[in-house]
Order: structure tokens, then C-alpha cells, then sequence
């Protein structure tokens, strides 16, 4: 049983949001932690079962006493892509840390061919005037030597430039993991929520800079929870990544990007579509999802058919995130009330 479900809840509250809500708060009571917005996003993922195992986790933790704030930060980390602060502080320690090294490299390499210079000079000044025989000689002997130190500091030089051109490009690697796992849904490998607002805003930026047209689709799973009670939570998250992919292979050739927003809702952004140029790419993947038959991998057995709704809505010129994803929620909602297993465009 759910740690939450011990909570008690108002009988005048059906809504589900508000049902969700007075379950983040009693968690909140329970475990006397702060409502600062990461415990807050976690509880909020908990409570709507968004991602069983990290509902596991959050239930283990509760039993054992440990959801406090160093546990959420572990959660977090583990279930929701975030880079921890000792992470960050490591990453940046080391960008200062090559940072400092290349400068130390840049002035090693100045003062070398400083001295270098200065060497070359002296010779030219002194050949300016006559020279003996054995005078030329030194002279001769001082300007290979210090042309030798200066071919053998270069040679240091370019062996430390590419040792430090390889940490970069390993930093740079390290970083870029990081802030992928931010972005990303530990579950389905989609953008998470997070991501998805992100990508979002950039499209209507583009949008607004270029003059061309954005599509955004909702999808959700239809009869989601059925299906979960009967087949269990572990074959739930494969339905969830299997769909996932589906709809982001329709989505990927049109340069759009795939989103989960929570639990089984995606969102789906189409650059260049307008609203029914999207529906059609949209409603392709869905009648090419409901036709096929889902099986068990362990034992090849049946599950039946998995379906999705979709509301399809486009940009406009003063749309932000919520308004546009507001849009296309509602004619989602159209969707199921249709009969669910159909796209609807947004007609607002």
C-alpha cells in the first residue's frame, strides 16, 4: 500500500489535483520537510505514481526513516536527472582548474619566446659591428642555443596544448552528460518535464524570430491505470517507453522533439506544421499504435491494444508555454470525450 493513502482527504474535494495536492501536503506534515519546489516536484511525481520505481524508492525511504533532505536530494538524482551541488562544484573546480593550467601554459609560452627574442636581438646588435673570427663563433655557438630552447620549448608547449585540449574535450563530455540527464526522463528517454518546457520555449522563439508555424501535441495513454492495475507497474513502464518511441519516431523526421509531462501524458513539438499538417503526423501514429498487438516479452502472451488520444494545437503570435499547452490540453479532453482512441484539432 502507498505510503499516502493514509492521508486523509476532505470529501468535498474531487478534483483530482486537489486530491493530489492534500497528498504532497500531508507527506509534507509527515515528514516535516520544507515546500521548497524540488521536494514539492518530487512528492507531486510520488503521489501521481508518475514513475513506479521511483515511487518504490520514495515508499522505502518513508519506512526507513530517510526521507529527509539529503534522501530527496538522492532521489532526485536518481529518478529526475538532477546533477547534485558536489557534482557541479566538482565540474566547475575542474573548468577553473584547466582554465588556470592553459593560462599558466600561454605565459610559459610568452616568456619563451621573450627570451627568444631578446636572444636574437642581442645577436643582431652585435653583428651590427665588427666581429672577430672567435667572437662570431660564440655569437653563432649562443643563437643555436637558444634556438634549440626555444624548438624544445615549443615542443613542450604543443604536447601540454594537447593534453589540455583532451581534458576540455573530456570536461566538455562530462557536462554535456549532465545536462542531457537534466533534461531527460529517466523512464522513457524522452525530454522530461523540465526538458519539454525548455524545448518549448526555444521553438516559440524561433517561431516568433522566423514567421514560421509550431505545432503542439498532448497525447495520453488511453485507460492508462486499467491497464496498470491488471498487468502490473513493470510492464506499465515498458507500455510507456514503448509509446514513447513511437511517437517519437513519427515526430523526429519533421525536426520536433517528444516530451513526458507527467505520468502518461507526452507532449510532442512540430516546428513548421501548422495545427492540421501535425494532426495527420499525429493520427499516423496512432492508427499505426492501436493496430498492433502488445505482447509480453518474458512470455510472448497478449495484452491487447494500446491506444492514445491527442489534442493538436498551434502557436500563436501571443502564446506562451501554458497557453499553447492549455490549448491542446483541451482539445485532448475533446478527444476523450469523443470516445478516446482519435486526434482532435484545437478549434479555439
Amino acid at each position: 500500500m502507498r505510503a499516502v493513502a493514509e492521508v486523509p482527504l476532505p470529501a468535498e474535494l474531487g478534483d483530482q489535483d486537489l486530491h493530489w495536492f492534500d497528498q504532497v501536503r500531508g507527506l509534507l506534515v509527515a515528514t516535516r520537510l520544507p515546500p521548497l519546489p524540488d521536494i514539492y516536484e518530487l512528492f507531486w511525481r510520488y503521489v501521481r505514481d508518475e514513475d513506479h520505481d521511483l515511487s518504490l524508492a520514495v515508499d522505502s525511504a518513508i519506512a526507513l526513516g530517510d526521507l529527509n533532505l539529503a534522501g530527496v536530494a538522492a532521489l532526485r538524482r536518481a529518478h529526475c536527472g538532477d546533477v547534485g551541488a558536489s557534482e557541479v562544484a566538482a565540474l566547475v573546480a575542474a573548468a577553473r582548474h584547466q582554465a588556470e593550467a592553459l593560462t599558466g601554459l600561454i605565459e610559459a609560452g610568452r616568456t619563451d619566446l621573450a627570451d627568444y627574442g631578446r636572444a636574437i636581438a642581442d645577436g643582431g646588435a652585435r653583428l651590427a659591428a665588427p666581429v672577430d673570427p672567435a667572437g662570431l663563433a660564440a655569437l653563432l655557438e649562443q643563437l643555436g642555443a637558444a634556438t634549440t630552447a626555444m624548438q624544445a620549448a615549443n615542443a613542450r608547449l604543443a604536447t601540454e596544448l594537447a593534453t589540455a585540449a583532451a581534458e576540455a574535450r573530456g570536461l566538455s563530455e562530462q557536462l554535456g552528460r549532465a545536462e542531457r540527464a537534466a533534461i531527460t526522463d529517466q523512464l522513457t528517454g524522452v525530454l522530461n518535464r523540465r526538458g519539454t518546457i525548455e524545448a518549448l520555449q526555444r521553438a516559440q522563439a524561433d517561431t516568433r524570430a522566423t514567421g514560421t508555424r509550431l505545432a503542439l501535441a498532448m497525447v495520453d495513454i488511453d485507460h492508462f491505470k486499467r491497464f496498470n492495475d491488471r498487468f502490473g507497474h513493470a510492464l506499465g513502464d515498458e507500455v510507456l517507453r514503448f509509446v514513447a518511441r513511437h511517437v517519437a519516431d513519427h515526430v523526429a523526421p519533421t525536426g520536433g522533439s517528444v516530451g513526458r509531462l507527467g505520468g502518461e501524458e507526452f507532449i510532442a513539438l512540430l516546428p513548421d506544421h501548422d495545427v492540421l499538417a501535425a494532426a495527420a503526423i499525429i493520427d499516423r501514429a496512432r492508427a499505426e499504435l492501436a493496430g498492433q498487438i502488445i505482447r509480453n516479452a518474458a512470455d510472448g502472451s497478449s495484452m491487447g491494444r494500446v491506444s492514445f488520444s491527442a489534442g493538436i494545437a498551434g502557436d500563436r503570435h501571443d502564446d506562451d508555454a501554458d497557453s499553447l499547452i492549455e490549448r491542446a490540453d483541451r482539445a485532448l479532453y475533446s478527444a476523450k470525450r469523443m470516445g478516446r482512441d482519435r486526434v482532435v484539432p484545437d478549434r479555439s
